[in-house]
């Protein structure tokens, strides 16, 4: 891979972008520093009509983004803010690995097993940042997303979620806010983390064109890491044809979530983001996306 300020190549296409992206300033966070109570969805049936076609989706909001064309294609609620569980682990990547030194081997801390879900790490082993970055992006672990805040936190005398939130504001993610590194709802009415549709794409198209190789691992249905394998969380890995990254996100306040980049063809990358689906529908709402923009029902 070859990467530069203005193009990289990636399979043997090369992706060109502009440096003009333009992106709207709207509230972020009220006045005690806490990410404000979610917006209210825009009072309309969750369904965009182009030309005679109608796209019906089950998500409360959705944004797709053409990269060479650096313009939306679809917009639907693309600045509410809305819970957005593990996709927050995108972020946990970026900071994680621009954070820690990449020859450090972060320590399991038994904090991080009591962490929801299994992935079989075991307290007191010792893993190599980027392989806890795959394991993290790719079967969504929390374990591993604690484990690299921690280890931040407590080595480095930082705080890794203000870091996640100083990031945000630098990339100018302007509905996002982020209360833990792993997603997980905060309590029972507040998310782990905040953001947008269209923040999640911007962040997104900041990772292709500056780090594509944190989510290169996302693009396999499972990946083998010290004789142990992690399953990818998106089933549409081998389901649509040119994928190359993506994160799922799901959990009781925020629903389902999904983003994803897949290249349509030719060097022709899209972003898609879904929020608010459920579990099943996220993938049902990006798959109907997707096949819009190849039947060309929203315009490229």
């Amino acid at each position: 891979m070859i990467l530069t300020a203005g193009f990289f190549v990636y399979l043997g296409w090369i992706f060109i972008f502009s440096q003009n992206e333009k992106i709207r300033q709207v509230s972020l966070f009220g006045p005690s520093g806490q990410a404000e109570k979610t917006a209210k969805i825009t009072e309309k049936e969750n369904e965009e009509t182009f030309g005679s076609e109608n796209i019906k989706l089950e998500a409360k909001a959705a944004y797709v983004f053409d990269v060479l064309k650096n313009q939306p294609l679809f917009e639907l609620n693309p600045d509410v803010q809305l819970p957005l569980a593990s996709v927050t682990k995108i972020m946990t990547a970026l900071v994680a690995t621009e954070n820690l030194p990449s020859y450090i081997l972060v320590t399991i801390p038994q904090e991080a097993i009591l962490q929801e879900g299994d992935d079989g790490f075991l307290s007191g082993e010792q893993w190599p940042i980027a392989d806890l970055v795959d394991a993290m992006l790719v079967s969504s672990s929390n374990d591993a997303a604690f484990s690299l805040a921690f280890e931040y936190d407590k080595n480095f005398n930082g705080n890794f979620v203000s870091l996640m939130n100083q990031r945000a504001q630098d990339l100018q993610l302007v509905q996002t806010y982020f209360l833990n590194p792993t997603g997980l709802d905060f309590s029972k009415n507040t998310a782990g983390a905040y953001g947008s549709a269209k923040d999640i794409a911007n962040l997104l198209l900041y990772i292709l064109k500056n780090r594509f190789s944190l989510m290169e691992a996302t693009r396999f249905d499972e990946i083998e890491i010290n004789q142990r394998k992690f399953k990818n969380t998106d089933y549409l890995v081998n389901d649509l044809a040119g994928f190359m990254a993506g994160k799922t996100g799901y959990s009781d306040l925020a629903g389902g979530n999904l983003a994803i980049v897949l290249d349509k063809g030719y060097g022709h990358p899209i972003i898609i983001v879904v929020l608010g689906s459920n579990f099943e529908g996220r993938f049902r709402d990006a798959k109907n996306l997707y096949e819009a923009v190849i039947a060309r029902k929203i315009d490229l």
